[in-house]
């Protein structure tokens, strides 16, 4: 167990990234108490593991000054900085293989650990139907209580995330860049401002400063599915961020969803040929009805299926929810 200001110290150090910090956490279920204690620390990991250098007691002083000091600035900037210790870190983040050691939250942190979440994913340039359903798919979660997170990119996700706003919903906005740096795109700086002041957050796991790049979006797409119990898709190439997401959803075995679009949308629309895939090899739940609606929704909670359909059940199945 390391505190917060211990884990941003460590990650202060020259050549100390985020799976050696984890390396060396795992060492010991003892709390350093003091920095001389967490030096100790350091060099029981090294023992098990050459990899990890020892740093000079100036070298781990200077650290932990940095550190200190972006803790207290992010106090002025109302930013929680919060260690995968912390019990305020999302539970189901925490579960994932390559879960982030620290992360940054701006806004209420109870979303986080809130009793169901689900991330709504999908292109930046989505058809007309892609971005009705995406507006509707935020409210319709949001209507149940459910958190949308997403990533306050373009299309899909700025739709996802207005339409939880518009019914009092909260939603999560997972981004690539250092909460203190200008929302990328800047259009969606009003957006981010709302999500906020309708009891969401922004969540991040780059520092102060850092600005957004190609790889960090990437990276930032585990934890918009780890911090979820599922993910919808809305409209995907068969290329692209979304898969990459996909591909978390999976690898971290968690309920996969996918609009499943009517052959009349199809036409024309490469924006949903990832959908198709996904559909066609079963490896998500088609979404149309708002039978598979609801049966998305159990499979977040791991319920299973629900009672045997009633003929009005059956009948129901026919009418589109989107």
């Amino acid at each position: 167990m390391l505190h917060t200001e211990h884990i941003l110290t460590l990650l202060k150090l020259p050549g100390i990234g985020r799976v050696k910090v984890t390396e060396i956490i795992h060492t010991t279920t003892e709390t350093p108490s003091n920095l001389k204690e967490l030096w100790g620390l350091i060099k029981h990991t090294n023992n098990n593991n050459s990899k990890i250098k020892v740093p000079e007691w100036e070298t781990l002083i200077k650290s932990n000054d940095k550190a200190r000091a972006e803790i207290e600035l992010c106090k002025k900037l109302n930013i929680h900085v919060i260690g995968i210790c912390d019990e305020m870190y999302p539970k189901r983040l925490k579960r994932i293989p390559d879960a982030p050691v620290l992360i940054y939250a701006k806004g209420n942190l109870n979303c986080l650990n809130d009793q169901k979440l689900v991330a709504i994913v999908g292109t930046r340039k989505p058809s007309e139907y892609g971005s009705t359903c995406s507006h509707l798919f935020g409210k319709n979660f949001a209507e149940r209580g459910i958190v949308v997170v997403s990533g306050l990119a373009k299309g899909i996700d700025t739709l996802a995330h207005k339409g939880c706003i518009e019914v009092n919903g909260k939603t999560i906005a997972v981004l690539a860049q250092g909460l203190d740096t200008p929302i990328y795109p800047k259009e969606n700086r009003p957006l981010a401002d709302k999500i906020i002041a309708a009891g969401g957050c922004l969540l991040s796991e780059y520092g102060l400063g850092v600005r957004g790049r190609p790889n960090y979006f990437v990276e930032r797409n585990r934890i918009q599915s780890g911090v979820s119990d599922g993910v919808a898709v809305i409209e995907t190439d068969v290329k692209g961020g979304t898969m990459h997401t996909v591909d978390f959803c999976l690898k971290q075995r968690k309920p996969l969803g996918c609009l499943n679009h009517p052959n009349k949308f199809l036409v024309n629309n490469d924006q949903a040929s990832g959908n198709q895939l996904l559909l066609e090899k079963n490896q998500a739940m088609p979404l149309f009805t708002p039978k598979d609606f609801e049966k998305f929704i159990q499979s977040l909670n791991s319920v299973g299926e629900s009672k045997k359909d009633s003929d009005s059940d059956k009948n129901d199945e026919q009418l589109s929810l989107f």
